[in-house]
């Protein structure tokens, strides 16, 4: 008879090379605090305890171990680090094994991950190696009848469907960023690292890190973890128009973002996409500037606290999310705007 599921795990993925930017340091820790707020509310209904799961490098100091117990804080009830030499880079053939074995070990019952980079390569991997269902870039989780039920989008992110996976295996999800909020930390919470050993060889990964490219330091916050951001779209006509955002976005002390249409055009970096096959962001504030508002723009910013759209069709799907809407010529009105912050010496923070 085979062992009883037991446990919520959440995944933190941090290796060595990416310390302090896509790992658990910084502020990246929040897309992984963030899923402590589904997890204990599964913990809660399924009487089980929350376990955060560090997959990691072996070598470990005083700062790598506070932020990994730092996860009790947020709800856990246990810490574990993963440590193998094998895991010092993202490899990810290493780190499906390293997960696969503790699962299979372990037996959980949910593994939750973020929708980060990581976790879209190698999460599939892990599914198919431990004969886990899997349901990726997931809105939100429930669990009902022992079937674990992620929401997504379809259909070009124009419908809402709701995928499950049944009970009798270890049911798993990768939550879109900033779906959920994070907790609010109690500092009165604390606890060790255990540590868990895995059998890894350098052989096992077929791929081999040949450089890291970081992107342009523009002294701004990344979209993801940024609370103001002005964007700008196709409206702008061309990419000498951007200026317009830069200085918006300068006297808000925001980030700047884009649609998918400017990308393309060449006019600004990926990473600054908005969007279904860009970024998910919900600042406290997101200014769009010349952006009609495809569904696949809209569902990458719609849980934005206050949206503000400057446009001159008053018949742009923008407006169906606004909280404030300028329907006239972009180029006259962001200016102004940007003259009456400044004259205020109003400020943000990004």
């Amino acid at each position: 008879m085979s062992q009883a599921k037991q446990g919520i795990w959440v995944i933190v993925e941090a290796p060595a090379q990416f310390a302090g930017s896509h790992s658990a340091g910084g502020n990246a820790q929040e897309r992984y605090q963030e899923l402590l707020t589904p997890g204990r509310q599964l913990a809660a209904q399924l009487g089980q305890p929350l376990t955060v799961v560090v997959l990691g490098g072996s070598g470990s100091d005083a700062a790598s171990d506070a932020v990994a117990s730092s996860f009790y804080q947020y709800g856990a009830d246990h810490v574990v680090a993963v440590r193998h030499d094998c895991l010092n880079e993202f490899q990810p053939q290493a780190y499906a094994r390293a997960l696969s074995e503790c699962i299979d070990s372990k037996n959980p019952a949910v593994v939750l991950f973020a929708a980060t980079a990581f976790a879209k390569d190698y999460a599939p991997r892990v599914s198919i190696r431990s004969k886990a269902g899997l349901i990726t870039n997931v809105n939100e989780i429930a669990y009902e009848n022992g079937a674990l039920i992620g929401t997504k989008a379809c259909m070009a992110e124009s419908l809402l469907a709701k995928i499950s996976v049944a009970a009798g295996q270890t049911q798993m999800a990768v939550i879109r960023g900033r779906m959920y909020e994070k907790p609010t930390p109690d500092t009165a919470r604390s606890g060790a690292v255990e540590t868990w050993s895995v059998n890894l060889n350098a052989e096992m990964s077929r791929t081999k890190l040949v450089q890291i490219q970081q992107p342009e330091n523009t002294g701004r916050k990344k979209l993801e973890e940024a609370e103001v951001i002005v964007s700008g779209g196709r409206g702008l006509k061309e990419a000498a128009n951007f200026n317009l955002v830069e200085a918006l976005a300068n006297a808000l002390g925001a980030s700047v973002g884009a649609s998918r249409a400017v990308v393309d055009a060449g006019w600004r970096p990926h990473s600054e996409q908005v969007g279904q096959t860009g970024k998910t962001v919900s600042p406290k504030l997101y200014v769009a500037l010349g952006i009609s508002g495809a569904i696949q723009h809209l569902v990458g910013m719609r849980t934005s606290k206050t949206i503000i759209a400057i446009n001159r069709d008053a018949d742009a799907p923008i407006f169906t999310v606004a909280d404030f809407g300028i329907v006239g010529d972009v180029f006259e009105i962001a200016p102004l705007l940007t003259q009456a912050l400044k004259e205020q010496n109003l400020v943000l923070t990004a």
